[in-house]
């Protein structure tokens, strides 16, 4: 059973809330106070975000010494380790969890795997992560990162404990701190999902967006309580353990840039929250990691280790709250025997926040898992179509029991509060030869809804080299995977006529067109369009002989075009294929005239064209590459404006754009680039270095097909402004070229 739809939601059971110190129920949890044979002990969890990743090596060194942990409280990083340590999972445990993360995913700023077909485009023509929306002007995204990665690897944890009272239930007492925006003051999470608790505890300003819980919006706990330990001391906790993971002393210097400062500025409050906390720990464990970035998610072996030794330097403080092997096995069984691992199987999916037909198709899609165990990795493989969309700042599940007591599934759509409609922005820059650059600075706007649920409707802009504007409107047909697509542009370009290396006329190209497509959306990474257009084309000299043709009349026909996408990423993949491939033909072509001759109409002609890519892993570090392109007429007289070239980056770069032209072309080639730094998260992505071979031409006729190789060696930096491509290309006959590329490169 479904109910779908905003106007049936029902609120979801949201973690409790208390400013200020606890209330007297969290003195007197009765596995605590019952413990009259030791003193009982806690340990609060401190914030560093990476450096977190420490206190799993704390854990561990306490476990092999036999040190209980009877209750726990952590902030940010802290409250993620230590909500997931209560869940009765043990140090090898939380190491495979690390071990198996895939911090591009939860950290990073890009979920390209996610989008559809069309969001991947919108992605390739608009490489830059900075998204913007336009609800009450243009407005900056929340945060980098949606959080909701983070918030879906939480509900696996925490989903087996839905239903429980208080985090006193859980294996290992926990308690989370965050800061209430509206009240300023802080917040300890005790009761209500676990998920959210910890979501709440790591909301970083400016990298995620802030938890909205009961009215309260709450952010990282960081700045008023970095290392919780008077929340552990209130748990009734004899004994408390202090693990900091943050730095106490002051920096040897300050960075006076704009990001700097206002680092500078949030560490300083943590470090005088840091402090004061510790007043109330009773041992002191100062883990030393100087040498580690708070980004440094990648390198969690190495920051567990870090916590363990510096547990191991403590030793002697550590120790005497040891316990015997028979008491310690006693104390790791019953709370073992507290650990949940099961699920009830939902009877029932409701949904929250979606429009009409997102809830639909999510209808549609969820149906399956009602009255059957959960699938979580299928729940959130049928949650990633919706995903793709965008529209959404996270889609997440949970389990929930309704007012008849009924277990079940919630799924919650939380609509971007920026946005629709969004607007994204782009700078695009390339050297055309070794002297000129094309520079170009581009815009779309993207709205949903527009003339029926489901709908979008995009504006393109462009200033610079080569300005125009496009429109199309998409709108499904029912609730089926067809649409149509009705669109419009202005297109104007440069175009170079090169002869022996030098530029002989320079054509200014106007083209202008509208048309209509039919199409079928093949699943999530593929569509096929079908579609008639009709337009106006000109090309004049704007530079050189005047003696050379120009070309102006109308231009009509149908097109047929499929594309699929199921790489993980527009810069570098690590996996999947990118295809398009194209068949128009053209009822009319524009007309071609010169001085010296007279006008000559076009005759109709047919053409095919594909382009397409793969990747796969070559190790941990590595990408093997493959690339072709193919363009061809298959009858008719085609005119210069629609003849086929090569010359630009992996299109046998040592020429220039156009230099190389016919009325058929073909390309191919492959490489390897090799990972060999990172930017950091947030700003960027990888940066790789390598080399690639690039084969190609484009002639007349086939019998004048020539195989000519260029060798490039080049990186390519994934950057928050889009690709950046540093290479330089050889050919074996002499020619040779270096090549800067920003933006939108990849074509």
């Amino acid at each position: 059973m479904i109910v779908g739809g905003a106007a049936c939601a029902a609120p979801l059971q949201r973690a409790g809330v208390s400013a200020g110190a606890l209330g007297p129920q969290d003195n007197t949890s009765p596995r605590v106070a019952g413990l009259a044979s030791r003193r009982t002990v806690g340990v609060a969890f401190g914030g560093g975000s990476a450096r977190g990743i420490a206190h799993v090596g704390v854990i561990r060194w306490l476990e092999e010494h036999r040190v209980p942990i009877d209750v726990a409280a952590g902030t940010s990083m802290g409250g993620l380790i230590g909500g997931v340590y209560a869940t009765g999972m043990e140090a090898a445990e939380l190491q495979t969890v690390l071990d198996t993360m895939d911090w591009d995913q939860l950290f990073g700023s890009s979920n390209f795997v996610y989008k559809n077909i069309r969001r991947k485009a919108d992605a390739r023509d608009y490489p830059s992560r900075l998204e913007f929306g336009l609800k009450g002007g243009i407005v900056p995204p929340t945060s980098l990162n949606s959080g909701e990665y983070v918030e879906l690897f939480l509900e696996r944890i925490a989903a087996p404990y839905h239903d429980i009272e208080s985090f006193d239930a859980l294996p290992t007492p926990f308690r989370t701190v965050a800061v209430d925006l509206v009240t300023a003051s802080q917040v300890v999470l005790r009761r209500g999902s676990l998920a959210d608790a910890m979501r709440a505890t790591m909301s970083l300003p400016l990298i995620f967006p802030p938890v909205v819980l009961e009215g309260h919006v709450l952010v990282d706990g960081g700045a008023m309580n970095n290392v919780p330990a008077d929340v552990v001391k209130s748990m009734g906790a004899d004994v408390v353990i202090a693990v900091n993971v943050g730095e106490l002393s002051n920096p040897e210097s300050l960075s006076y840039t704009l990001l700097g400062l206002a680092g500078s500025t949030l560490d300083a409050m943590m470090r005088a929250s840091t402090r004061k906390s510790l007043e109330s720990a009773d041992v002191v464990l100062n883990v030393p990691l100087r040498a580690y970035g708070s980004l440094d998610w990648r390198r969690a072996a190495e920051l567990a280790d870090e916590g363990y030794r510096a547990a191991e330097a403590m030793r002697d403080q550590l120790l005497p709250l040891a316990v015997s092997e028979a008491e310690y096995e006693a104390w790791r069984q019953e709370r073992l025997s507290r650990r949940r691992t099961g699920i009830p199987d939902p009877t029932f999916v409701r949904l929250e926040g979606f429009g009409t037909n997102d809830a639909k198709r999510l209808e549609s899609l969820l149906e399956r898992h009602v009255g059957v165990p959960l699938d979580i990795a299928g729940i959130e493989k049928d949650l990633a179509e919706l995903t793709g969309l965008d529209r959404y700042e996270t889609i997440t599940w949970r389990t929930a029991r309704d007012e008849s007591g009924r277990y079940g599934l919630v799924v919650r759509g939380r609509p971007k509060p920026n946005a629709p409609p969004f607007m994204m922005l782009g700078v695009n820059l390339e050297n055309t030869t070794s002297q000129d650059f094309r520079i170009t600075a581009t815009a779309r706007y993207l709205a949903f809804d527009l003339g029926g649920s489901g709908s979008e409707l995009r504006f393109d802009g462009t200033l610079g080299s080569d300005p125009g504007v496009a429109a199309e409107w998409y709108r499904p047909i029912g609730h089926s995977n067809m649409f149509v697509a009705p669109y419009a542009g202005l297109l104007t370009e440069t175009l170079n006529a090169i002869e022996d290396e030098t530029v002989v006329a320079r054509y200014g190209r106007t083209t202008s067109r509208v048309g209509i497509n039919l199409g079928v959306n093949l699943g999530a990474t593929s569509d096929v369009r079908f579609g008639t257009y009709i337009g106006h084309t000109t090309a004049r000299i704007e530079v050189g002989d005047p003696n050379l043709p120009e070309i102006a009349g109308r231009d009509s026909g149908l097109d047929l075009a499929w594309r699929m996408d199921t790489q993980d990423s527009p810069v570098v993949p690590s996996q999947g294929v990118f295809s398009h491939v194209r068949i128009a033909h053209a009822f009319e072509a524009p007309d071609i005239s010169s001085i010296e001759e007279p006008v000559s109409s076009s005759a109709s002609f047919t053409q095919l064209t594909f382009s397409g890519n793969t990747f796969r892993m070559a190790g941990p570090s590595g990408r093997l590459f493959a690339f072709g392109g193919l363009g061809t007429t298959l009858g008719g007289d085609p005119p210069p404006t629609s003849i086929f070239s090569v010359g630009s980056a992996f299109r046998l770069g040592a020429y220039a754009p156009g230099e190389i032209r016919g009325e058929h072309a073909w390309n191919a080639g492959g490489g390897y680039l090799h990972h060999v730094w990172r930017l950091p998260d947030f700003i960027g992505g990888p940066v790789y270095a390598g080399g690639w071979l690039e084969n190609g031409d484009a002639f007349d006729d086939w019998a004048d097909a020539k195989w000519r190789t260029n060798v490039s060696v080049g990186a390519v930096l994934d950057t928050i402004v889009g690709p950046v491509v540093l290479a330089g290309t050889t050919g074996f006959d002499g020619r040779w070229r270096t090549y800067l590329g920003i933006g939108r490169v990849f074509r």
